[in-house]
């Protein structure tokens, strides 16, 4: 008796063998029952190394008949006008579209006697054909939310099904015409959940749509930033500025490059380009007094300054370029200004110099006035300007703000 209960208890402990488990599943999807957890245990079943290869992949094909019930039963609520479950509705669809296409992919594997049988891709085709619409509508239902990652991963799966040889027939890359409108969404998903191997692939898909191609380009500089690649983000940001030189970015972020290696001259270069192309952009005359500043060269910053004000006169950075190098001028000459008060030249050199001071104030005093609280900015080159223009009373308010 006791030999019995013995062999009894490891009889119950024995797993289930896949024909076991298999069949349960059969049962479940007939009587449209546990269906979620009867998939969940096929895949846990094709998981086993000791699974059947011919066992495996029908682990997963019926794994996507329970799936196909469960979309089956919220589609029904639907039509019927009853409440349902839009998460399970569109994730259900996905989940059958991973299944077999991993069914698929694993019947072009040998099997344990080096046979390869691809018996069921024609009818993988035809059970996910009519829910190719549901994955892109599932994807655009996720991006209306503004859950990105979610987006992501169903125009994933609706793009990556086109290369998938289930569809290899209707050569959908070509035919589906709404398939680059997917690829730009897909790359400002990814963009947004910050996945740039994402954003990568599925660019030059997003710039076959021609929408608003300067920003998928900024997506892809950004992305190969994420990834560390210098050399290729380099090489975007210069490809998306020659493309779209209207979208600042690509300038803009260049100059900051160039300013960081100081090769103040190739910006130079290529602002003097910018200005070329459209001189109507307050940017590039604000950048050009900044590079021309960095090289010394203060009166032609103040041209360059001066350029910029015309177009935006609240432009508070030109402002400041154009004080910052009248200063410059005013220290420079007065290195060499005679100092011989007999000398008719020590006056003029005074004045020069004093024209020089006043041509400082009125922009740094504009950039008081555009930017107050910023006073480590303003404050000690006005404290400068109002002492060699004997200025007491703005020298005194400088002094205090200085000296707290």
């Amino acid at each position: 008796m006791k030999k019995l209960t013995i062999l009894l208890l490891l009889l119950l402990s024995v797993p289930a063998f896949p024909a076991s488990v298999i069949r349960q599943a059969k049962e479940a999807i007939k009587k449209k029952q546990n269906l979620e957890a009867t998939a969940k245990n096929l895949l846990a079943e094709a998981a086993k190394p000791e699974t059947k290869h011919a066992d495996r992949v029908e682990c997963y094909i019926l794994a996507a008949e329970c799936w196909k019930r469960v979309n089956d039963a919220e589609n029904m609520k639907l039509y019927l006008k009853q409440k349902y479950d839009t998460t399970k509705f569109f994730s259900s669809i996905r989940q059958m579209f991973e299944l077999l296409e991993t069914a698929d992919s694993l019947e072009t594997v040998p099997d344990e006697k080096g046979r390869v049988r691809i018996r069921n891709r024609h009818s993988s085709h035809d059970r996910l054909l009519p829910y190719r619409k549901n994955i892109l509508a599932g994807g655009n239902w996720y991006f209306r939310k503004a859950q990105m990652k979610e987006a992501l991963s169903f125009f994933k799966t609706y793009i990556d099904a086109a290369e998938s040889p289930i569809f290899e027939a209707d050569d959908f890359l070509q035919t589906d015409t709404m398939m680059p409108g997917v690829g730009y969404l897909a790359v400002h998903a990814a963009n947004l959940s910050q996945k740039p191997d994402a954003v990568i692939k599925y660019c030059p898909l997003a710039l076959s749509a021609g929408i608003r191609n300067y920003i998928v380009q900024e997506f892809l500089t950004k992305a190969w930033v994420a990834k560390g690649d210098t050399a290729r983000y380099m090489e975007e940001m210069w490809e998306g500025l020659h493309k779209y030189p209207e979208h600042t970015y690509f300038y803009s972020h260049l100059i900051d490059r160039l300013m960081e290696q100081q090769n103040y001259e190739r910006g130079l270069a290529v602002t003097d380009s910018m200005i070329a192309w459209s001189d109507t952009v307050p940017l590039f005359h604000y950048a050009k007094s900044l590079l021309l500043l960095k090289l010394h060269r203060d009166e032609d910053a103040i041209k360059a300054a001066d350029d910029c004000l015309a177009l935006d006169s609240n432009y508070v950075d030109a402002h400041y370029n154009k004080g910052i190098a009248s200063l410059n001028l005013a220290l420079i000459y007065a290195e060499t200004a005679c100092t011989d008060l007999t000398n008719p030249q020590c006056k003029r050199d005074r004045e020069i110099i004093r024209s020089l001071y006043e041509l400082a104030r009125h922009p740094m005093e504009r950039v008081r006035q555009l930017q107050p609280e910023n006073k480590e900015r303003w404050a000690a080159p006005l404290y400068r300007i109002y002492l060699h223009l004997n200025m007491g009373k703005e020298f005194d308010e400088m002094d205090k703000l200085l000296n707290g």
